[in-house]
């Protein structure tokens, strides 16, 4: 929703009065806990009252309350089962990110999983949950923690990590304290979602070997299922309670306790008289479950059981026309069908149950592996960062500090404790510099890569490592200026560094390395030459095969060499007599990407 700029006199503090005398107030944080219960009231007005705050705001040039009025604008439509929604969060989402507000920032964040669940988006509504998490609890706001946890086990759910979920919903039980309406409603609602992942984690024990977990599953999720049932009875929450007695029915169904799902059904048809008018959706899912139990009682009258369910197929709205509660309509009326000979249009329904478990499947599927894949990502993520920070950098400032020692008059055997400690941290810096190499040469992309000076960063790698005047090797450089190609500056940087200092420690005493960079046809190449012992030909194999592989020090930074310059599409030729590594990197192209 792109609402236009609104003129006109402002209300107080962004105040606009519902007709019960209830004020919306979008220039405080607390607006929503105000305005939750008015959407459950009425939403169609919410709707119009917040959409009147979001022009004065942003008439008023005051973004924060824009976003809240977005915010309350998304519930409303939500509640109303309005596609506005979407567009309404994600744009709530830009905004906050925008402000670089915390809590309106996990807010609408918040927002943006539930739209990101509702289509099926379950890794991109965990990738998003996982990076508000510790934001949430740094702000120290359990409201706002709590529905992000609750997000994340829903997600979770989705996509089959029960245990996870459980966890998830089990430190969201945890932060709910205090007994007034509302926050007894959350807490039945959180376990009835941890009741339902418990069912999932006893269904999904399929092995023969594993019937303790799915016993244990299931008893937990019944103590649950009624557990939160039952306290539903005594609210006023209507919509939970049809929930509850889902997902009761479903866990005693499943364990093959028929009659107390009847029973459950009874006391819920008991405690809500009024609300079960013919014809709503609160009539409707009720209907749906007490059909459930009917089709798993022989006795029940088929008749009045599928006349019950094609009134539930004729409801309006789209809650019985798609996505689970759709699904589950489908396969009773299915089953219904063959119970009174109807086979053939049994078959249909059948088939379109069939056809809708599929795509589940095949969604799920394609969510855990992406929701795996973002995991992975940001694992890999918080050890580069640890290696880079925690680990590199005091290091290399330690070397630095060691280097600069003047050694003149200390005794040999103190010379010889430093040089060994220096070259034990320079291992370190090595393996850490190999590792931070291969992981970012697996996970870039060629569109990632830009253009580079090479002979800027060929005489920077040089200028560093070049031996002072005293040494007993002596570094001869010299290159061509103005050699441009596509690469990754890191990676390339660290291989060069690699393949000087291979040089410099391998050639003998009183001989030069020459590291050179020339132009040659459509490409830039650079070659270092020593008098050094050569390569063995399993170090050639490793270096001209861009192979992995256990070995020593050497050849794993021949391992990245060769990576780096498989990423680069840089061919390479490798000499004896003397020893001579040659990397050709394709020249950028003037008018296009370059390379070969």
């Amino acid at each position: 929703m792109t609402a236009p700029v609104g003129t006109g006199p402002r209300l107080g503090a962004d105040f606009a009065e519902l007709p019960a005398g209830f004020a919306l107030n979008v220039g405080t944080d607390d607006c929503f806990d105000q305005v939750r219960p008015q959407v459950a009231r009425d939403a169609t007005q919410v709707l119009r009252l917040a959409e009147q705050a979001l022009r004065r705001a942003e008439g008023l040039g005051q973004e924060p309350e824009a976003v809240r009025a977005l915010l309350v604008a998304g519930m409303a439509h939500d509640a109303l089962g309005q596609a506005e929604r979407d567009e309404v969060f994600a744009q709530a989402l830009q905004r906050a990110e925008a402000l670089a507000d915390p809590i309106l920032l996990v807010r609408a964040a918040n927002s943006q999983i539930v739209s990101d669940i509702y289509h099926g988006r379950y890794a991109d509504a965990l990738a998003r949950g996982q990076a508000m998490l510790g934001v949430a609890h740094v702000l120290q706001r359990n409201d706002l923690l709590g529905r992000l946890l609750h997000n994340l086990g829903t997600a979770l759910s989705l996509i089959g990590e029960f245990e996870l979920a459980i966890s998830m919903h089990d430190e969201r039980l945890r932060l709910i304290t205090g007994d007034d309406a509302e926050l007894r409603t959350q807490r039945a609602r959180t376990i009835n979602n941890m009741a339902m992942a418990w069912l999932g984690l006893a269904r999904a024990q399929t092995d023969a070997a594993t019937p303790g977990i799915r016993h244990r599953a299931l008893r937990r999720a019944r103590t649950q299922a009624e557990a939160a049932c039952s306290q539903l009875l005594e609210g006023e929450n209507l919509s939970m309670r049809m929930s509850a007695l889902d997902t009761v029915v479903a866990v005693l169904l499943e364990s093959g306790e028929i009659e107390a799902a009847g029973h459950w059904v009874e006391r819920v048809e008991q405690a809500s008289p009024e609300a079960l008018v013919h014809g709503t959706e609160l009539w409707g899912s009720f209907a749906l479950a007490q059909s459930r139990v009917d089709l798993a009682r022989p006795e029940s009258d088929s008749g009045l059981l599928l006349q019950r369910l094609r009134a539930i197929e004729a409801l309006p709205g789209t809650k019985f026309r798609s996505g689970e509660m759709h699904a589950m309509l489908t396969l009773c009326l299915a089953n219904a069908l063959a119970r009174v000979d109807a086979y053939q249009e049994a078959l249909s329904y059948h088939r379109r149950w069939l056809q809708f478990e599929a795509r589940t499947q095949s969604l799920l599927a394609r969510e855990h592996a992406m929701a795996v894949h973002h995991t992975l990502d940001s694992l890999r993520g918080e050890t580069e960062e640890f290696i880079t920070h925690d680990l590199r950098n005091p290091l290399g400032a330690a070397m630095v500090q060691m280097e600069s020692l003047a050694t003149d008059t200390w005794p040999a055997e103190r010379r010889d404790g430093l040089a060994a400690a220096r070259a034990a941290v320079q291992r370190v810096l090595d393996t850490a510099d190999h590792y931070l190499t291969i992981v970012r040469t697996r996970h870039l992309r060629r569109s990632e890569l830009a253009f580079i000076d090479l002979a800027e960063l060929v005489d920077d790698v040089g200028e560093r490592l070049a031996p002072p005047a005293q040494a007993k090797v002596r570094l001869e450089r010299e290159a061509e200026w103005g050699l441009v190609v596509r690469g990754d500056r890191i990676c390339l940087l660290m291989a060069l560094t690699r393949l000087l200092r291979n040089a410099l420690r391998h050639a003998p005493a009183g001989t030069p390395v020459v590291w050179r960079l020339a132009v040659q046809g459509p490409f830039a190449v650079l070659t270092v030459t020593n008098d050094g012992p050569g390569l063995g030909l399993p170090m050639r194999r490793r270096l001209l095969a861009h192979a992995d592989g256990p070995g020593s020090r050497h050849g794993r930074g021949l391992t990245m060499i060769a990576r780096v310059a498989q990423l680069h599409d840089a061919l390479i030729e490798v000499g004896d007599q003397p020893t001579r590594i040659t990397l050709r990197f394709p020249l950028a192209e003037p008018d296009g990407p370059g390379g070969a």
